[in-house]
């Protein structure tokens, strides 16, 4: 985790938003070549419950995330005490997020590794609010950095043409 640079938890959503919406591998294959060195510094971080979620989700990212040649499994981040102890702490904090048409399970997690790790959450959701709570309003409710994928390019400085 002390590899220089910010560090990024994704969830699902960006990685949907940045493989299937905005830039697919066959069209970007210089970003994601980036993407898979944030993952190799130990800066691109995924809840476990939020890389289950997209394992399940479709057969794009799901090959992406299986793809064991490019040792994309070292962005997993597993729950350990420290994460399930914020996690939980969030859905008390939050307590009808989780509860919302049975999603949003992975999304206490998302922001618990954001939090435990340093990182900036990276999701595709708009804001939210105190009666349906989204990414971007939980933490800014508990002073989490937040953006979306183009963020982490931005961030990142990277110029691709």
């Amino acid at each position: 985790m002390n590899a220089a640079g910010p560090h990024y938890s994704f969830d699902t959503s960006a990685l949907i938003d940045g493989i299937e919406r905005f830039y697919p591998i066959d069209n970007f294959p210089a970003l994601w070549n980036r993407i898979d060195d944030l993952i190799k510094t130990g800066r691109l971080h995924v809840s476990e419950e939020a890389w289950n979620e997209a394992l399940s989700v479709d057969s794009i990212l799901r090959d992406w995330c299986m793809d064991t040649s490019a040792g994309r499994e070292r962005c997993i981040d597993p729950t350990d005490a420290a994460i399930a102890t914020v996690a939980g702490a969030i859905v008390q904090q939050f307590p009808k997020w989780t509860q919302q048409d049975n999603k949003n399970h992975a999304d206490p997690f998302v922001i618990a590794v954001a939090e435990v790790r340093s990182c900036m959450v990276v999701s595709g959701e708009t804001n939210g609010g105190p009666s349906k709570p989204k990414i971007p309003y939980v933490c800014g409710e508990r002073n989490v950095s937040h953006g979306r994928f183009v963020n982490v390019v931005r961030n990142e400085g990277w110029v691709f043409g």
